[in-house]
């Protein structure tokens, strides 16, 4: 009897073991201030081109927010896709666009590795393969530590470089005090890659995607703006080109389109505060398209609210053309991307 009852006991000290790591890995976790991130894959050995590149940011919404999806954060009623057909749309829509509309650097927001949210889909290995010949970085701010599939997450943002590429970093960011499903908490950071020119000009590449459903109490977004422009300002002051794109979380341009949506779902969208740009710091934008749409219920054009959230911060120092959002419906993500032209300006 007492050996049934010491064989009954081990397997209980050991699951109970197993959930205090795991709630301790998760829940108190802190992200580093500063960390020097890997870059992988093959790109050309060349620099920058001197006379400019071509530079494209999206949210791609980890396969799993397409047109007829909706988002429990945002008032709907999905945690994730309907079925993994959806995700596997919407993952070739995305390479699709990617595939016929390139760029020489591209900013990506929910990107993800294999994860429960999207039917296990390994997006960020789709990505790769459709960018076969970039360098990049990938960094989870929504991720699990200690949970075993089919229940984990790893989801997170993602640069793409076609040109050689002199160094990656995370800097963190003010975090959120509330915690995703009660377990983890989203490690915010600004995505970092460092290149140079033809003509030896340093520039400072910055992926962002700030906080969307922070409290007005504690105006998380407005601390991690703030936050930014003072590393892109210090960076600019040292003499480095900065561009800055992202999903900000923050209506960039006061820009109404028609729409039905009722106002309690509107409850997560607040201006970019007035007084934020730094002098001389020009926004690079198409005010003519949105770029989100909300998410509480699937997307019907004309009744969804759309805004700006999603576009480029350039640095005095930096010229820009032919800034342009893709018009695709939301079809293959909540979000559509904006391009941009840059270069170097004379000062």
């Amino acid at each position: 009897m007492r050996r049934a009852r010491t064989i009954l006991v081990i397997p209980i000290v050991l699951l109970a073991a197993w959930i205090a790591a795991l709630v301790a890995a998760n829940r108190f976790y802190t992200p580093p201030a500063l960390e020097h991130t890997e870059v992988a894959g093959r790109s050309s050995d060349a620099p920058l081109p001197a006379e400019g590149f071509r530079i494209t940011t999206w949210n791609v919404g980890y396969a799993g927010m397409g047109e007829e999806a909706d988002f429990i954060m945002d008032g709907g009623e999905q945690a994730r896709p309907e079925n993994a057909s959806l995700v596997e749309k919407n993952a070739a829509g995305i390479a699709g666009y990617l595939t016929g509309n390139p760029a020489d650097i591209f900013l990506f927001q929910e990107t993800a590795a294999p994860s429960s949210n999207n039917f296990r889909y390994d997006l960020n290995a789709k990505l790769k393969a459709t960018l076969s010949g970039y360098q990049h970085t990938f960094a989870a701010d929504a991720e699990t530590r200690l949970v075993p599939p089919p229940l984990d997450v790893h989801v997170g943002n993602m640069i793409f470089s076609k040109y050689a590429v002199t160094g990656a970093e995370l800097r963190a960011l003010p975090q959120e005090p509330t915690y995703v499903y009660g377990l983890f908490r989203k490690s915010y950071a600004m995505q970092v890659m460092r290149l140079s020119d033809a003509a030896g000009r340093r520039w400072v590449i910055v992926n962002l995607h700030l906080s969307a459903f922070d409290s007005d109490e504690h105006h998380v977004r407005e601390k991690q703006l703030m936050a930014v422009m003072d590393f892109a300002k210090s960076e600019y002051e040292r003499g480095a080109h900065v561009i800055v794109g992202g999903d900000w979380n923050l209506r960039l341009a006061p820009v109404e389109f028609a729409h039905k949506t009722p106002e309690p779902f509107l409850f997560w969208i607040r201006d970019l505060p007035s007084d934020a740009t730094p002098q001389g710091w020009r926004w690079a934008l198409d005010t003519s398209r949105p770029t989100v749409r909300t998410a509480h219920q699937p997307y019907v054009k004309g009744e969804n609210a759309t805004l700006i959230i999603d576009g480029f911060l350039c640095s005095p120092n930096v010229e820009f053309d032919a800034v342009s959002t893709a018009n695709l419906g939301f079809q293959y993500t909540d979000h559509h991307p904006v391009a941009m032209n840059a270069r170097s300006r004379q000062e």
